[in-house]
């Protein structure tokens, strides 16, 4: 009632030619106040409802995880089964080079050759292979976002395992599938190091089984030259049938020179256990801000490594044993930074917090729990309720 006083005032103080704009900015403005603290309200109810349900998630993959080995033998889906079928078929498994100008497509078995002659390819440079996970393929987003990220940079010696015609169906059977992958990623890479790329500049990436199949790859790579690929980045290693497993069955640190791992769905898609050198459990590693469902979590984590080849220095991270020390904010611990931007050397395990949407990277506020976020969020609340009341 007071509003529309004021505004009933206002139209016949101010000439009618100037008086509405004048209402329509403050319509526009109690708007742009009433859709921010929705806002922030649906956020805050997507958070209560993950917090909620992720324990029993956990739960039930926990279960699952445990009877995993069984039951694919049962299945006859086991790796010395499998391979007793002579399957798979990895005659179908291709490397994707996607840029702007150039779309190609090698065959696995034959890379060794016609990539060194390739139109772009740098022989001198880096060459970096991302791994996709279950169901899917290096058309879709998450090798989208990393293979921008690095062209942005003027990188362009980074190729996509496509792997989608052998671990697009049947998660048991793909889980199984994924040494047999590495095994001829590994021997690949052993003849593309022949042919002169240095070993010490091969960065393998891999989401989710990807991470996996980079480690088998890793290990066949090591068992074939005695030498190590320079760096595995493990984007929330897959966890169902990969969890409480030895160390050569997944991927671990001992498959490269260096090994970062990157967890944000851990004790549901992705593991829970630290594998790497370095292991970075952003937002506590489980639930990610703003992500309802279990594998908006898992996705996130290519978001955030895309985001930290562009723009490295916004993931810092602090050196703690777990993440209440970390929210307590008691730790001294060393601080390294999370993703594309850590170096090689570091160990440990590093947690940090990230925003809720793009541009996830905090700076040096990621350092801090969410004590200053809190207040920040409580005078931005404050705000925007002036804005729709006055």
């Amino acid at each position: 009632m007071f509003n529309t006083i004021k505004h009933a005032a206002l139209a016949l103080i101010v000439p009618s030619s100037t008086a509405q704009p004048k209402v329509d900015e403050i319509n526009g403005k109690k708007l742009d106040a009433t859709h921010e603290l929705l806002n922030m309200a649906g956020k805050a109810i997507i958070t209560k409802i993950a917090d909620a349900k992720q324990p029993l998630d956990q739960s039930i993959m926990r279960i699952g995880c445990s009877q995993s080995a069984e039951l694919k033998k049962l299945m006859g889906l086991d790796y010395e089964q499998v391979q007793k079928k002579a399957e798979p078929n990895l005659d179908q498994l291709t490397l994707s080079f996607i840029s702007d100008e150039l779309r190609s497509s090698f065959k696995l078995g034959s890379v060794a050759e016609t990539l060194p002659k390739a139109p772009g390819y740098n022989i001198k440079q880096t060459l970096v292979i991302f791994m996709h996970g279950f169901t899917d393929d290096p058309n879709q987003f998450n090798f989208a976002a990393v293979n921008e990220a690095f062209h942005s940079k003027g990188h362009c010696n980074i190729l996509a395992l496509d792997a989608s015609p052998l671990i697009r169906y049947l998660y048991l059977r793909s889980s199984t599938y994924v040494r047999f992958i590495g095994e001829k990623l590994g021997a690949t890479l052993a003849k593309i190091v022949e042919s002169g790329q240095d070993h010490k500049n091969i960065h393998l990436v891999g989401h989710s089984l990807g991470a996996h199949i980079a480690g088998f790859a890793g290990k066949t790579f090591h068992l074939l030259t005695g030498t190590l690929v320079g760096r595995i980045s493990g984007l929330d290693p897959a966890g169902p049938c990969f969890t409480h497993v030895d160390s050569n069955l997944r991927l671990a640190a001992s498959d490269a020179e260096f090994v970062d791992v990157i967890h944000t769905n851990a004790g549901v898609y992705g593991l829970t256990s630290p594998v790497g050198h370095v292991d970075f459990f952003p937002n506590g590693g489980a639930q990610q801000p703003n992500c309802l469902f279990e594998f908006m979590s898992h996705s996130r984590v290519v978001e955030l490594f895309a985001e930290s080849v562009k723009n490295p220095e916004s993931f810092p991270a602090r050196a703690c044993k777990d993440w209440e020390e970390f929210k307590r904010e008691e730790s001294s611990g060393d601080v390294s930074l999370m993703g594309y931007g850590c170096k090689p050397g570091t160990k440990g395990l590093y947690y940090l917090r990230t925003g809720d949407e793009k541009p996830y990277g905090l700076s040096q506020k990621g350092l801090l729990f969410e004590s200053e976020g809190v207040m920040k969020t409580a005078k931005h609340i404050t705000q925007c309720l002036y804005n729709i009341l006055d």
